[in-house]
């Protein structure tokens, strides 16, 4: 069996630009779904091929529900030395990193809560 691969009618200098214009906009549409991640470097050309940058890997995020009667504290780092900066009700639904650091889950720059206090919500998928 003979594979044959369709012949491009576009400059190599065009088909670069378009895969890298097509890189761009699939890491704005995975950004675009509420997840941080740090900012990639631009795509270099050289000659008819891209370099891409090394993936960026975007941390995993799970919708869980607040079990805490009296609600749950929000801090500014992931430890209860860190300062209040707010607070969650008892009941609320937060979504959170599935992973935690010293025992804090993180909820967005610079603001951690409790996993103790945190029930992973099952019928929403982890993000």
């Amino acid at each position: 069996m003979t594979v044959t691969a369709a012949r491009s009618t576009m400059s190599p200098r065009r088909s670069a630009v378009r895969v890298a214009a097509v890189a761009a906009l699939s890491a704005a549409a995975l950004l675009g779904s509420g997840l941080m991640a740090q900012a990639a470097a631009p795509a270099r050309t050289t000659g008819a091929a891209v370099e891409l940058p090394p993936a960026v890997a975007l941390a995993t995020q799970c919708y869980y529900r607040v079990n805490a009667t009296g609600g749950l504290v929000i801090r500014s780092g992931p430890g209860t030395g860190y300062t209040r900066v707010g607070s969650y009700p008892n009941g609320a639904t937060v979504l959170a990193s599935a992973s935690t650091t010293n025992g804090f889950r993180n909820v967005g720059t610079n603001r951690w809560v409790s996993a103790a206090y945190l029930v992973r919500i099952t019928s929403y998928p982890c993000e």
